[in-house]
């Protein structure tokens, strides 16, 4: 059984991208094989961190859940909305927490924006991040515009052969780097 962990990076009031988290989930537990849950960073609720995970000197139960979820994972799908042509200092708060739990880990990026323009630049940007920490990078651009009018609060999309189009690719080659790349 593939375990996949999606991490729903924005802690705004009225956050939107939590929905395709949501949706996520459900679509990849469809697949066969698959086990995915939701590592949501509202949730956690954690402080600016100012030192690396295997830095801390006494971390919270919270921390090393995160951890454990994050490390036992075979396969990572960040869903980062759009802020500013990037994402969310959240996000990149928990990156940073880690190093070699990133290497070889199988990860995949979607992005996430209210508007019509697709987040590419967000999706680059994650995926060259996660590429310098020597993760094993889903290559496909996934990117979930219009969200609010597309997918409901509890994450159900109003069209789903246009939400799985968008994320069966991304969602396939995930899958294929932790079947081919990934010695576990």
């Amino acid at each position: 059984m593939k375990q996949i962990a999606v991490i729903s990076s924005s802690v705004r009031e009225g956050r939107l991208s939590n929905r395709v988290a949501l949706y996520l989930k459900k679509f990849l537990e469809e697949m066969p094989g698959v086990k995915a849950g939701i590592l949501d960073l509202k949730e956690y609720d954690f402080p600016l961190f100012d030192e690396r995970f295997v830095y801390q000197k006494q971390p919270s139960e919270k921390l090393l859940d995160f951890t454990e979820h994050l490390t036992r994972a075979d396969g990572i799908v960040l869903v980062s909305p759009v802020y500013n042509a990037s994402f969310p200092a959240a996000l990149k708060n928990v990156i940073d927490l880690y190093f070699n739990e990133w290497k070889r880990k199988p990860v995949a990026v979607v992005s996430v924006t209210s508007g019509q323009v697709p987040g590419i630049a967000t999706v680059q940007e994650l995926q060259g991040l996660m590429l310098k920490l020597g993760a094993f990078v889903v290559p496909k651009l996934s990117t979930v515009i219009r969200v609010g009018e597309e997918y409901t609060p509890e994450g159900d999309a109003n069209d789903r052969q246009t939400a799985d189009a968008v994320l069966l690719p991304m969602a396939e080659e995930l899958m294929w780097i932790i079947d081919k790349c990934v010695a576990r």
